[in-house]
């Protein structure tokens, strides 16, 4: 049996990147008042693979235990309010960091993206796409995936 197990590795830390697609997407006139991201690694597995969770959380250039959260998510499709963006030409991997995790036969990143209002709630499904036009996708290489 093959399934798509999804998970989500965010910043503890302050996150830079956030911050400065914030601050953009501000000036381009989009009304955001904090950026949330996040990695978001799709594992297509056979049958058992033992403890995945535990396994990613071993895999140093996916999760480092001092400044990221690892969590699996119930879908591989984003939530409401979120984006993906993925590259155009994305060839589905059979490695990470160098090294085949057993009972997994396919691994592809995308980078979630949410936008919050300055009272904590999603933004407007059209501020969001105008996020996306303006920022944080370019098409000529990356797509989006929205909910």
């Amino acid at each position: 049996m093959s399934e798509t197990r999804t998970f989500a590795v965010m910043l503890t830390i302050p996150d830079n990147e956030a911050f400065t697609a914030c601050e953009t997407l501000s000036r381009l006139g989009i009304a955001v008042g904090r950026v949330v991201r996040a990695d978001i690694w799709l594992f297509d597995v056979d049958g058992s693979v033992g403890d995945l969770a535990a396994t990613i959380a071993s895999i140093e250039t996916i999760h480092n235990p001092n400044k990221h959260r690892l969590s699996e998510r119930g879908s591989d499709r984003p939530a409401p309010g979120e984006v993906w963006v993925a590259p155009r030409d994305e060839a589905t991997a059979t490695l990470v960091a160098g090294r085949a995790i057993a009972g997994v036969r396919g691994i592809r990143r995308r980078t979630a993206w949410r936008l919050v209002d300055d009272e904590g709630a999603d933004v407007p499904s059209a501020e969001l796409v105008r996020a996306v036009e303006a920022f944080l996708c370019n098409p000529a290489f990356q797509v989006a995936i929205t909910a």
